[in-house]
């Protein structure tokens, strides 16, 4: 089949091959695009014979490149979609309309495709310009993962309110619940809806992930209603996380003072005192203790957290043996002449006055906040508005801070270990995935292509 024949040159095909022969020098490979446009066909592959060619005019026979065919199938590697692009021109497409399409379908029909076949576009929008798809499978319903939800525990965070002539300090502090109330809920994973292929197979879901409930068997139940799996508490008690687990600890709630009517207090769990705790008199809990009492408590002998936080909405007149520790944090809105130390931090509404404090940081309102007198010791960072005063009280402080180097190599050793963790981790959910599938799946997998493209040939365009 001759493309071209032209003074200089002819352009021709040969079964597959695409030849030029060269008679007269001068025409330059320019020159040749707009012909080469006009043969969609034509699929150049040896430019370097081509150029030379046309400059040596030898009338030598040279291959230049291939014949594509007429229409080229293309099927997806999952089966889900086939397209088809046309190396023809316009009018050849028009001409020729029908004649293509019926051999699209016998192609299609030889490689088994016979689902999802868009006969609307293939009466009415065969294209030259582009990729056109002409079957699509029925996409699969992929199941959703299951959905785990927790209590929300309220945040840890004071505040210093101004309301007309008094501020005073307060934070959501405990969050108390009863038997039977709602800790959490788990929505068991999607079924998901099967799909089909274009060649007719079934299209299987990809199976939902399912999580996990982590609880405190002994303080919390899990019961399904309504489809879901529900946490509720089995005691009154305060929303804890222990290890990851949520529970309900024990929780003693003290309507009033401590003082000779209560005694001493010593609880395996958290503590609430509506009131406040007398002078000389102590309080000692495994977890949080607060203290309610916009009074706050003075010369009290010793409160302390061994695992939690203290918090005391008002504040604390010590007289110089009062001592306040917890193994988190500690809240008060203002500390005179007390010991306050917490394996964490110090949060002080107000101001701190002869005190000493003993903390990673300690935290002031950073407007108003005021350290006066004493000693302060922090591993991290102190913060106030005002540190020490005009009457030069002796003020001591002691920042230790850190080795800027040492945890950079720290920082550097976690990153790499991190990593490692994150590729372990990685490659322990692909085998996880597999595992879940069912042999369906499995044989389906093994069973997909890389993909393949038909070629079939209709004639010359």
């Amino acid at each position: 089949m001759i493309y071209e024949k032209y003074g200089h040159f002819v352009l021709e095909a040969d079964r597959d091959m695409v030849f030029i022969t060269v008679f007269q020098k001068g025409f330059s490979i320019l020159q040749l695009n707009p012909i080469l446009l006009e043969f969609p066909q034509i699929m150049l592959e040896n430019v370097k014979d081509l150029k030379g060619a046309l400059t040596e005019a030898s009338g030598e026979r040279i291959q230049v490149g291939r014949r594509k065919p007429i229409t080229e199938l293309d099927i997806a590697a999952d089966k889900m979609s086939a397209s088809v692009k046309l190396n023809c021109s316009e009018n050849y497409l028009k001409e020729n309309y029908s004649v293509i399409m019926w051999n699209i379908l016998e192609s299609l029909q030889s490689e088994g495709i016979t689902e999802g076949i868009l006969m609307h576009v293939l009466q009415n929008e065969l294209s030259i310009k582009e990729q056109t798809v002409i079957a699509k499978g029925m996409e699969p319903v992929h199941a959703k993962d299951a959905v785990v939800t927790y209590f929300k525990r309220s945040e840890r965070k004071p505040a210093v309110r101004e309301d007309g002539k008094a501020d005073y300090y307060d934070m959501s502090f405990l969050d108390e619940v009863k038997r039977g109330d709602w800790l959490g809920e788990r929505i068991p994973p999607s079924s998901g809806e099967m799909g089909r292929r274009i060649t007719g197979e079934i299209a299987l879901p990809r199976k939902g992930k399912d999580k996990k409930l982590l609880y405190d068997q002994k303080t919390v139940a899990a019961i399904e209603e309504d489809g879901k799996i529900i946490l509720r508490a089995l005691i009154d008690g305060v929303v804890q996380f222990r290890e990851g687990k949520i529970a309900v600890g024990d929780h003693l709630l003290i309507d009033g003072d401590i003082g000779n009517k209560t005694g001493n207090i010593e609880f395996d769990g958290s503590v609430t005192i509506k009131g406040t705790v007398i002078d000389h008199f102590s309080v000692t809990a495994t977890k949080d203790i607060s203290i309610l009492s916009e009074l706050g408590v003075s010369n009290v002998k010793e409160i302390k957290s061994m695992e939690g936080d203290v918090f005391i909405k008002g504040g604390i007149f010590g007289r110089g043996v009062s001592k306040i520790s917890a193994a988190r944090n500690i809240f008060v809105k203002h500390a005179n002449e007390c010991h306050l130390s917490a394996g964490e931090n110090i949060h002080i509404g107000s101001y701190s006055l002869g005190s000493f404090l003993k903390a990673k940081n300690i935290f002031t309102d950073e407007k108003k906040g005021k350290l006066i007198g004493g000693v302060i010791e922090a591993h991290g960072k102190v913060r106030a508005a005002v540190l020490g005063n005009r009457m030069e009280r002796k003020t001591l402080i002691n920042v230790k801070g850190f080795n800027r180097d040492l945890l950079k190599e720290e920082l550097k050793e976690t990153l790499l270990l991190y990593k490692s963790k994150i590729m372990k981790l990685e490659s322990i959910k692909e085998n996880l995935d597999v595992y879940e599938m069912s042999p369906g799946q499995l044989n389906d997998v093994s069973n997909i292509s890389m993909g393949r493209k038909t070629e079939v040939n209709h004639g010359h365009a």
